[in-house]
């Protein structure tokens, strides 16, 4: 083949190729180029790169030619190359052109590269966006081999494991870096993600100074197009804070804020969980309700802070007064609980509720002023009284509430019967509240008599109301209302409110009916401010306190809160109310009450009345009472008088009033006008 020919067989094969291709001579003049060459950068035969390009590109171009000619070595080189006038980038590959061992020139292939560049600088730029979000994030964030080995780590995760550097830990089996309880679980976390699941769990781990935080762990398959898992991802997150938070929230919902025992929602939680266990092993517990007894009337007359010091001051006497078994929580207001377990039998959780009852009715001293409200108990066993939680805590409830009708004060184990009781109890307290809600009291007057003349000289106020279809009913048929403090004082409200009514209206009309006798409960007292409301009310009512008589029992004394009684008396005493010990003979240190308490009107009960005729010991005491109230230069009033014979005797031994179905029945206030 000629050399024509060969050459245009080369040039038509150079020119075939995208790539760029040329030589030049040792002066830099191209001898030989391609088409891709000549097209993209201009270039004729015989132009040097300094007659192309611009001279920074130049010098480049250049440094490469005479690197070249000094080693005499190919040279690879990424360069920047303007084709059409847009730089793109290239890797060029020139080696010497060497002829008869001489160098004549340089030959280079460049292949354009930009597509390539641009790529990997994304990779890059992306690499570096990734660290950047990775060494970002507040949590530990490790990517780790298919066995268990550290592959990355980002910042916040070499500090979480105080490492100056990852690199310390790259390498590593993950499991290593937690603590030996907590290895297995990683373990089992790493398992279910090399199968293609993912596994959350939290652990503690300590830290700096030995200080143990919280990390939630989270492990999760890395997976390529295909799904196959070629690596595992680690996120650990300190919750510590939200884990403290969570405890906290977690207490306060199941604790009393005030007394920081546990509250009713914990309790009723543990009441089941208990009786459960106590049906699968046979163990019997015991719960005790307590209710402090007129705690109410310290809210009222005290004001709350005191209450609720009060309530601190019993939930710290319950602390140290059961044992780390029993559960201890406060119901709400003033009720508490106690699972009591551990023991054998009855006796036993008679003992743990008297030794309660003793603690919390040791006086307590709060702003100098001297509190015992006192605690009634009912108690109940699991599985003797009850087979439920729920029956269970009301059968201790209605021993409390037997308890409390009893009087109040100690303990009271729960009895069958006493169901029925509190049935009969609350439909009277179901039936105070109609009686009070319909305003359907209608008082009644029994008239006081001179034994001597017969005269009417006052008239008691009796309890009477109205039901629809049976008509007039005694105070019997709501008497569990006088044991509440908040009903016994709405209904004595009520009555005081028609008895003044009826005062007014009868002064008005100027009729005589002398004093008209108030019967007052002794749980009305506890609000320490009876007087000022009977006399306030009677001011307002227009009625002088010279019409007007209290009549209390002897109870009323033994009751707490006997000091608010004794100022109560007092201050209606001096104000002119006359004061009626009603019920005398019937309770305790009777003498004492006469001397401590200004009484102006001694009262026999009725049961010695109807029973002096044929009994001559009772017969004794009538006779002892009024001789008593005559050297005390008290009135005498004898109660129930039914028979001639009767009043006969009380008059033969000197008894100057008395009352009862013998001299009229009681009637309402507008019968009585009628019949006066």
């Amino acid at each position: 083949m000629d050399r024509n020919r060969e050459q245009t067989l080369l040039q038509t094969v150079i020119d075939s190729v995208d790539d760029l291709i040329f030589a030049k001579d040792r002066q830099g003049r191209f001898i030989l180029s391609n088409r891709a060459l000549r097209e993209g950068c201009g270039l004729e035969t015989g132009l040097r790169t300094e007659d192309l390009f611009e001279p920074d590109l130049v010098v480049g171009y250049q440094g490469t030619d005479r690197q070249i000619f000094m080693t005499r070595k190919p040279v690879t080189a990424d360069e920047i190359i303007p084709i059409h006038g847009e730089p793109r980038h290239f890797q060029t590959v020139k080696v010497p052109w060497i002829v008869n061992g001489d160098i004549c020139g340089v030959i280079g292939v460049s292949r354009d590269i930009t597509a390539r560049k641009e790529a990997e600088d994304a990779v890059r730029e992306s690499e570096a966006l990734y660290r950047s979000i990775l060494d970002a994030s507040a949590d530990c964030i490790v990517v780790i081999s298919l066995d268990g080995g550290v592959e990355l780590i980002n910042e916040p995760g070499c500090r979480a494991l105080q490492m100056r550097s990852g690199d310390t830990v790259l390498g590593r089996p993950w499991s290593d870096f937690w603590p030996k309880r907590i290895r297995s679980r990683m373990g089992t976390a790493l398992d279910t993600a090399r199968s293609g699941g993912f596994a959350r769990f939290s652990a503690m781990r300590p830290a700096n100074g030995g200080v143990a935080k919280w990390w939630d762990v989270l492990v999760t398959p890395i997976k390529d197009p295909e799904g196959s898992v070629l690596r595992l991802l680690s996120i650990c997150r300190d919750v510590t804070d939200s884990k403290a938070a969570s405890n906290r929230l977690k207490w306060t919902s199941e604790h009393d804020a005030l007394t920081g025992l546990a509250n009713r929602s914990a309790f009723q939680t543990h009441l089941e969980a208990e009786t459960i266990r106590a049906a699968r092993t046979g163990v019997p517990f015991g719960l005790l309700l307590l209710d402090l007894d007129h705690f109410k009337h310290i809210n009222d007359t005290l004001g709350h802070a005191a209450g609720d010091l009060l309530l601190q001051a019993v939930a710290e006497r319950l602390r140290d007064g059961t044992r780390p078994t029993d559960f201890t929580a406060r119901l709400g207001g003033d009720e508490f609980a106690i699972i009591v377990q551990h023991f054998s039998d009855e006796e036993q959780l008679q003992k743990t509720g008297d030794a309660i009852a003793v603690r919390l009715n040791t006086p307590v001293t709060i702003g100098g002023r001297v509190l015992n409200a006192g605690v009634s108990i009912g108690g109940a066993l699991f599985p003797q009284d009850a087979t439920t939680a729920l029956e269970l805590f009301n059968n201790a409830d209605t021993a409390l509430y037997a308890r409390k009708r009893s009087g109040r004060g100690g303990l009271s184990i729960f009895r069958n019967q006493m169901r029925q009781q509190a049935q009969c109890a609350a439909s009277q307290l179901s039936l105070a509240q109609t009686v009070l809600r319909d305003d359907s009291i209608v008082p009644h007057y029994q008239p006081k008599v001179d034994l001597r003349t017969g005269e009417v000289t006052g008239y008691e106020a009796l309890l009477r109301w109205i039901h629809p279809t049976r008509g007039v009913q005694g105070p019997d048929t709501v008497e569990e209302a006088f044991k509440d403090y908040e009903l016994a004082s709405r209904i004595g409200d009520h009555v005081r409110r028609h008895v003044l009514a009826d005062i007014r209206q009868w002064h008005g009309q100027g009729l005589r009916f002398g004093r008209v006798a108030i019967n007052a409960a002794p749980v009305e007292f506890l609000r320490d401010d009876y007087a000022e409301c009977l006399l306030r009310h009677a001011s307002d009512a227009g009625v002088p306190a010279s019409f007007l008589e209290v009549e209390v029992t002897e109870h009323v004394f033994c009751e707490r809160g006997a000091g608010y009684v004794a100022r109560a008396l007092k201050l209606l005493n001096c104000a002119g109310v006359r004061i009626a010990l009603d019920d005398f003979g019937t309770g305790y240190s009777s003498l004492s009450h006469l001397r401590d308490f200004p009484v102006d009107v001694v009262k026999i009960d009725r049961s010695f009345i109807q029973r002096m005729a044929d009994n001559q010991e009772i017969s004794a005491i009538v006779s002892a009472v009024i001789g008593l109230a005559d050297s005390l230069s008290l009135e005498v009033v004898a109660e129930g008088i039914e028979t001639e014979l009767q009043r006969q005797l009380l008059r033969q031994k000197g008894c100057s009033h008395g009352q009862g179905y013998l001299f009229g029945p009681a009637q309402s206030g507008a019968a009585l006008h009628r019949t006066g």
